[in-house]
């Protein structure tokens, strides 16, 4: 018996000797960057993390053809999910429904893709996961988390992520013919969708990325500010305080409409900004085409499934016309404006006339069914 114990125990500590040194028990694995997408929800990647460029085939990426970029938001839990590294896609299923929202899309040749970043934004608190699209030296760093839950710093990059999707979109979109390209962020997305697209816009000033790469349009899905200053952005207003996301995030958008009138949508899908530690950010409604999304299907209740179905209200949305505008009788009726309310197929002059704080729209059709297909929105004003 001891002769036994000592040949199991001899043999597990050869085992322990040929493992190799980790601190964590799953192998340590990064993945991040720019994905193509085909019409089937099939996806390839379009950047390598040392700065490839990967040869595709053309049903993934035309540079003859406009591009639409996603950026996804806070991923709480992601990395541990399912078999592990869960990720957003363009598949949406809901009760009876299950669409592939890139479909649409392709049809009408344009390229999708997602810009991933969910390792780096599986964070229990979300401030710290914001903080990583801005800076390298956050509260956490560059962290990233596995599929054990555990986080991990040997692959870490020593760039934001924002410097990482400006780096990976421009190398990806260099050869691209079209001169066409729109920016969609989810959530906290948002913030990262406006950071690439105004570091584009500075390296166009400055001679360093061309006109093609320039991006066209800019859609805020239920965008997200946390609240209170953050050191790792410093006072750039010299105002005496440390400047907000939000704030930044403003400038930025006013920037770049002065600069190439860029029409910018926020869709407000639900009160993700009203609660916790959300920022209101209400500044900028007045500069952008705002845009009440009404999601009557869900329960008033259910802010997170409201939040979260923006996404494939939007992308769903390609394949319907752009919906109807319309007004209010004194009586209650509504009358058809002949003008066209938000969507993704509305053209950018129209998303550009609406700018403003003149009048915001309210969903009062369609509310009850996932599909854009039935929706009107009310033209109200401010």
């Amino acid at each position: 018996m001891l002769r036994t114990y000592r040949s199991l125990l001899s043999a597990l500590l050869a085992a322990l000797l040929l493992m190799p040194l980790s601190a964590h028990a799953v192998e340590d694995t990064l993945d991040y960057g720019l994905y193509w997408f085909d019409g089937n929800n099939q996806s390839v990647k379009a950047v390598e993390a040392d700065g490839t460029v990967n040869n595709v085939p053309r049903r993934f990426y035309d540079p003859s053809k406009p591009t639409i970029v996603h950026f996804h938001g806070w991923q709480p839990g992601s990395a541990t999910r399912g078999d592990g590294y869960d990720r957003e896609d363009f598949r949406f299923v809901w009760g009876n429904e299950d669409v592939i929202t890139s479909t649409a899309w392709k049809n009408k040749g344009w390229n999708i893709a997602y810009f991933y970043w969910d390792q780096f934004a599986d964070e229990s608190e979300v401030k710290d996961a914001e903080a990583k699209m801005w800076s390298a030296n956050g509260p956490r760093g560059m962290r990233y988390r596995l599929s054990d839950g555990s986080y991990s710093t040997q692959y870490s990059p020593n760039k934001s992520v924002g410097q990482i999707a400006f780096e990976q979109v421009t190398a990806a979109l260099a050869g691209n013919t079209s001169y066409y390209v729109r920016f969609s962020g989810h959530s906290l997305g948002n913030q990262l969708a406006t950071i690439v697209a105004m570091k584009i816009s500075d390296a166009i000033y400055a001679g360093t990325a061309g006109t093609n790469v320039m991006v066209d349009r800019l859609e805020l899905l239920d965008p997200f500010w946390s609240q209170d200053g953050k050191g790792y952005l410093g006072d750039a207003n010299g105002d005496g305080a440390n400047d907000w996301v939000g704030e930044r995030t403003r400038w930025m958008i006013q920037e770049l409409i002065q600069r190439h009138n860029t029409p910018v949508t926020w869709y407000k899908s639900s009160g993700i900004q009203d609660v916790w530690i959300g920022d209101k950010n209400t500044e900028l409604e007045g500069m952008v085409t705002f845009i009440h999304n009404r999601f009557w299907y869900l329960a008033s209740a259910d802010y997170l499934n409201k939040h979260n179905h923006v996404v494939p209200w939007y992308f769903r949305s390609m394949a319907s016309a752009a919906p109807e505008e319309v007004t209010i009788n004194w009586w209650g009726g509504r009358t058809l404006t002949g003008q066209n309310a938000a969507s993704a197929s509305t053209d950018d002059g129209r998303i550009n006339a609406m700018m403003g704080d003149q009048y915001h729209w309210d969903q009062v059709e369609g509310r009850y069914t996932a599909d854009p297909v039935d929706d009107q929105f009310e033209r109200k004003n401010y």
